[in-house]
């Protein structure tokens, strides 16, 4: 018995000591027991390809300060301990695909300096990165500006207050925004990582700096694009899906915000768009994917939205035996100034072949099964010099439409919402993007409910219920597929008058859609 007791006294203190020495590992080491989440793990995949630019947008509270510290303790490393060995991800490489070098030059900018670094960013530093492998140089204010670390890389630490030119001399090999930087600050790091190949990432939650949607998120996640982008919700980071925050704190912390700082900070959603209209589509699978060959009995609709002013919108959308519709090319050309160019252009898109001898296109066989082409009614309007239509000019280029169903535009709008909505986590939404749609991509991001000119009008009138119409020609394409309930049936069986020439080689007439004899494929 008295063997067995100091047996297994003897084990308890090996499993002490192991259990000491892990501790001691963990404290000194901690950034080599990192476990990123989800979405951190796609944007350090990002940082080791050609992307110049990692945007990660998240509510508070989203483990997104965590992520940029541990990818800037790995850039300096030049590997990313967290990782094993074989993982192809461990070595930090640059954009053009070479493992950085080691030394190497890194900045890290704040919003400031005695909030921002030394309230946060430091302390996470001195937190995730190893013990006795860096030295710190602090300002005569006790602040640190800047790290050296044993194997000679160097980690500026700068501050958002700075003057401009402070960004605009240094060159180096990564950078890394934490929190929404000022345009010039951005540019001016930019420059600099250009000789090495160096790329970026951008941590925030979006209250401010509206330059951000507009130039890095309306281009990210394009297809062969240098910007991509990941949005982190709060709740991601619940206890209830792997993170580390309580429900309860979570629902405590956003139980008192308004709408707009909601939106913010709950979601990542920019607070200048707390309006937006379509919250739930994002630039991301499974509703913004990457091409595919659309099968050929896949039948097609081309939709046209003229605008006197701007560029004509072209939109096209395949009808899946499934129920899902694609939205697989756009258009919105500002060098097509006439409406043959953008009936040319059309044709070209669509595979059409084009006699140059005899100056005119010829639908052949292997062209784009377009079963019917829509176009908005203002297109009926006269011109007041000509009195032609933009219509019948469309006609006289063989590009016959029918006039686009635009009365109650909700419904419409209440349509694709309907068709954004999972109905699991494993089904497709019925409305889907191919990434080459920049500019359909860009409507839904930025098509916003009107709001009054000042919060007071606002807290005396409350919300607006009317769309503001500015980025929304692509929407109203959409709509109008939907205010038409076309059916992928009724759509192939419209195709056979397609495949005969019976309409889009149709004879310039001055006559009406409905009295042309379009066939109807309604439900």
């Amino acid at each position: 018995m008295a063997t067995e007791l100091r047996s297994s006294i003897s084990e308890l203190q090996s499993l002490a000591r192991l259990l000491d020495q892990y501790e001691r590992v963990y404290t000194r080491q901690r950034v080599a027991f990192f476990a990123p989440l989800p979405k951190q793990k796609q944007a350090t995949e990002w940082l080791n390809d050609s992307t110049a630019v990692v945007l990660m947008l998240g509510g508070n509270r989203t483990g997104k300060t965590v992520w940029g510290v541990c990818e800037a303790i790995a850039h300096s490393l030049g590997y990313r301990p967290w990782l094993p060995e074989d993982d192809p991800n461990r070595i930090v490489r640059l954009t053009s695909g070479k493992p950085i070098p080691v030394p190497n030059v890194g900045r890290i900018v704040a919003q400031n300096y005695q909030q921002a670094i030394m309230q946060t960013i430091w302390p996470k530093i001195e937190e995730w990165a190893p013990a006795g492998m860096y030295a710190v140089k602090r300002d005569n204010r006790g602040i640190p500006v800047s790290i050296t670390w044993k194997n000679g890389s160097k980690m500026y630490l700068m501050s958002n207050d700075q003057d401009d030119m402070a960004f605009e001399g240094p060159n180096g090999h990564w950078a890394w925004f934490d929190e929404p930087p000022d345009y010039t600050k951005y540019v001016g790091i930019k420059r600099g990582l250009i000789d090495f190949s160096g790329h970026l990432w951008l941590t925030l939650t979006p209250l401010t700096q509206p330059w951000i949607d507009e130039i890095l998120v309306d281009r990210a996640n394009e297809a062969d694009g240098a910007v991509r982008m990941v949005k982190v919700s709060i709740w991601e980071n619940c206890i209830d899906n792997g993170g580390h925050l309580r429900r309860e704190d979570i629902e405590e912390f956003l139980g008192d915000l308004r709408e707009a700082e909601y939106e913010a900070r709950a979601h990542g959603n920019f607070m200048h768009k707390a309006g937006l209209v379509y919250k739930e589509w994002r630039p991301e699978s499974p509703y913004w994917i990457k091409p595919f060959d659309i099968p050929r009995d896949w039948p097609r609709v081309c939709v046209i939205d003229p605008h006197p002013r701007k560029p004509v919108a072209v939109m096209w959308m395949a009808f899946a035996p499934t129920g899902q519709r694609y939205v697989y090319r756009d258009m919105f050309d500002n060098n097509l100034h006439t409406i043959r160019q953008v009936a040319d252009a059309i044709k070209e898109a669509e595979g059409w072949n084009y006699i140059s001898r005899q100056d005119r296109w010829v639908r052949p066989d292997t062209a784009e099964p377009v079963a019917i082409r829509l176009i908005d009614n203002s297109s009926r309007e006269q011109e007041r010099t000509s009195g032609d239509t933009i219509w019948s000019r469309f006609m006289a280029e063989g590009i016959t439409c029918q006039l686009a169903r635009k009365r109650n535009a909700e419904a419409g709008y209440d349509a694709i919402h309907e068709a954004f909505r999972l109905k699991n986590e494993w089904s497709k939404p019925g409305l889907i993007l191919f990434n080459s749609c920049t500019h359909t991509k860009q409507n839904l991001m930025n098509f916003c409910w009107d709001t009054y000119a000042t919060s007071k009008q606002r807290d005396l009138m409350g919300d607006k219920q009317q769309v503001r119409k500015n980025h929304d020609d692509f929407i109203d394409c959409i709509r109008y597929t939907y205010q038409s309930t076309f059916t992928y049936h009724g759509l192939k069986a419209l195709i056979q008058s397609v495949d005969r020439g019976l309409v889009l080689t149709a004879s310039p007439s001055t006559q009406t859609p409905k009295e042309y004899g379009w066939q109807t494929m309604y439900e």
